[in-house]
């Protein structure tokens, strides 16, 4: 994007190399089986890979949002020694954003990690995607979309279980299995007035105020990839215990801050520019203002550089 943080470092090797330091900090203070949700650039999405794995963590899944607002940075041909070719474009349009999740390796079991570190596993119960009125929430996925008509387009038509199951254990025959009962348990059918697959997904509308919330009039949101604020409060659900404590190395303008003050959580953040640093921490305060009578910790310390790796980020601690 032509910004002094998103250079490569001098290729890929360096870039990688200059990743790695700042994650092993990351792996450092982190609890064993505490999650960590990277957010990757399309250009360099490959590297930060590369740069986790190099790290220690464990690798469970890619999170894709699909949005309608993208637009292609790439260059439109527009050349009179070659006309054939102009109206080619040198990218397409971004639809989607991916993020990296990934895990410590755990202190033995699953449920041994949890009971001695309260972390290891994924909040899917605050993070399952609310049914029609009526019926039960569904199991979040990986895929997340914004409910533009854009993102909604991308769903096929999907009406789903149309009729009542048979559930009378009357006996049935089968060419393939051979002979059967029906189940037992009558299943009525989901009444969903929604016939588009999209439903089965989280959305995240996010309001339009997200990037500016928080700052005086007149101010503005400079910051070139501003997170919707709906799916960083879902990411931060999904990732954090109750009452626990999230930690930002590149803050940017600071909308996991403002998801993390909503949601109740305390908040660590790091951003080297001075600039993107006095928004985040206006729109940070902002957001904790906001959450004045809910309870919960709303505690959070802000760093003015990134500098990891020379005692900016406190100790581990059990609790």
């Amino acid at each position: 994007m032509g910004i002094k943080w998103d250079s490569d470092k001098g290729g890929r090797d360096k870039w990688v190399k200059w990743l790695t330091e700042r994650l092993k900090e990351a792996y450092r203070v982190l609890k064993p089986g505490g999650h960590l949700v990277m957010w990757t650039y399309p250009r360099t999405s490959h590297w930060t890979r590369m740069a986790l794995d190099d790290s220690g963590f464990v690798f469970v899944h890619n999170l894709i949002h699909i949005f309608g607002t993208g637009k292609s940075h790439g260059k439109i041909v527009k050349s009179s020694t070659t006309p054939e070719f102009n109206g080619y474009s040198t990218t397409l349009k971004t639809s989607y954003e991916e993020w990296v999740l990934v895990r410590k390796p755990l202190d033995g079991t699953v449920e041994e990690n949890l009971r001695k570190w309260a972390v290891g596993a994924l909040n899917v119960a605050a993070c399952s995607v609310a049914g029609e009125t009526g019926q039960p929430a569904r199991f979040p996925g990986t895929l997340s979309h914004d409910g533009s008509v854009e993102a909604l387009q991308i769903f096929p038509y999907a009406p789903g279980q149309l009729a009542r199951l048979r559930g009378d254990g009357a006996p049935m025959n089968n060419h393939v299995y051979g002979k059967m009962n029906h189940g037992t348990v009558p299943k009525p059918p989901r009444v969903d007035t929604d016939p588009s697959s999209a439903r089965f997904f989280y959305c995240t509308k996010a309001s339009r105020s997200d990037k500016n919330d928080g700052l005086p009039d007149g101010e503005t949101n400079c910051h070139a990839t501003v997170k919707s604020i709906a799916l960083m409060r879902w990411l931060c659900r999904l990732v954090t215990p109750p009452g626990g404590i999230m930690l930002d190395m590149f803050m940017g303008s600071g909308s996991t801050g403002v998801a993390a003050m909503l949601e109740g959580f305390c908040f660590i953040g790091c951003e080297l520019s001075e600039e993107y640093f006095a928004i985040a921490k206006k729109r940070i305060t902002h957001a904790w203002a906001s959450r004045v009578g809910l309870t919960g910790p709303s505690v959070f310390l802000a760093l003015k550089s990134s500098q990891l790796g020379q005692g900016n980020i406190p100790p581990k601690k059990n609790t």
